[in-house]
């Protein structure tokens, strides 16, 4: 019998506003189309206008009552990150959910920004940091906002080589730098509980991971070839972890959501270990991220 995706937080969400980055593919669109389902107004953030508002137009077929709007975001190019928040800060007031969900995957050649930064590290962990730390001050101002950075079990593979960040020492690996950079995903979500907790804020922290789900990014990179094709689930199972840690208001801060049966099941709290829950690591990554992207978050009491 096939497995049916668990709907059971479907609230209402009208009048909140919703940031997805990657909003335009994959677990990104997925999102995008029940956020705007459920109410709110989404933010479509992505490198290309033209395949997002080719995304606008496949929500409208779905949702034709959506309330969507694009704006470019290139999580690589600093300028870019910069110009994305002025953007958003001169429409917007709120922000009731940031879904830091776009990244990159097991890149077969090492690739860098120009900034130097190493493509996963900068695209999955750096770039987000930024961004999340340029609209800080509107997530404090909202009630109970949520920040969802989307991880992988991966994270358990890794180490973090604060040395050598950008694979400039090592041969480089695919595997282990994807890796790294989901690790750096999980220690930045405790790391930012801190300091809204230090604010006096109710705004909650969280993660989760897909499990296997057959999205564009999957295909694209033959993950597992034909057997893991065969064994992923349909793009609405992908999403529902990053859904759940969105939008479920019983979760507890720094919740990291995903399949129970690890790569298949409804979503659920997994319990985190090792390197991930370690606060000295998670605070020496906060200190060499706002170092990296030249950007210090607004100081907090407990958090200065």
């Amino acid at each position: 019998m096939q497995q049916q995706p668990n709907n059971k937080n479907s609230q209402d969400l009208a009048g909140k506003t919703a940031v997805v980055t990657g909003g335009n593919i994959g677990l990104g669109f997925q999102s995008t189309l029940e956020l705007a389902q459920r109410g709110a107004h989404v933010v479509i953030a992505c490198r290309s206008v033209e395949k997002g508002e080719a995304a606008m137009a496949r929500v409208r077929q779905q949702a034709s009552s959506a309330s969507l709007e694009v704006l470019p975001l290139d999580l690589t190019d600093r300028d870019s990150i910069h110009q994305f928040a002025q953007s958003f800060a001169a429409k917007h007031q709120r922000l009731d959910i940031l879904l830091s969900n776009a990244g990159v995957v097991n890149l077969k050649e090492l690739a860098r920004t120009k900034e130097g930064w190493e493509m996963h590290m900068a695209t999955n962990h750096l770039g987000h940091f930024l961004l999340t730390g340029l609209l800080f001050e509107t997530l404090l101002a909202t009630p109970d906002a949520r920040v969802v950075t989307v991880s992988s079990g991966a994270y358990k593979a890794a180490k973090m080589n604060f040395d050598d960040l950008h694979w400039e020492k090592r041969p480089y690996a695919r595997v282990g730098s994807y890796a790294e950079s989901k690790l750096a995903n999980l220690l930045f979500m405790f790391a930012l509980q801190r300091r809204f907790d230090a604010a006096g804020s109710s705004a909650k922290s969280m993660s989760a991971h897909p499990g296997l789900a057959a999205t564009e990014r999957q295909q694209s990179i033959g993950i597992g070839g034909w057997l893991s094709r065969a064994m992923a689930r349909p793009v609405e199972f992908g999403a529902r972890p990053q859904m759940m840690a969105a939008t479920d208001t019983s979760l507890p801060a720094c919740s990291f959501l995903g399949p129970r049966f690890g790569i298949w099941g409804n979503p659920s709290p997994i319990k985190l270990s090792g390197l991930a829950v370690d606060e000295g690591v998670q605070e020496k990554l906060w200190a060499v991220s706002e170092e990296l992207t030249g950007f210090q978050y607004p100081q907090t009491e407990k958090a200065a």
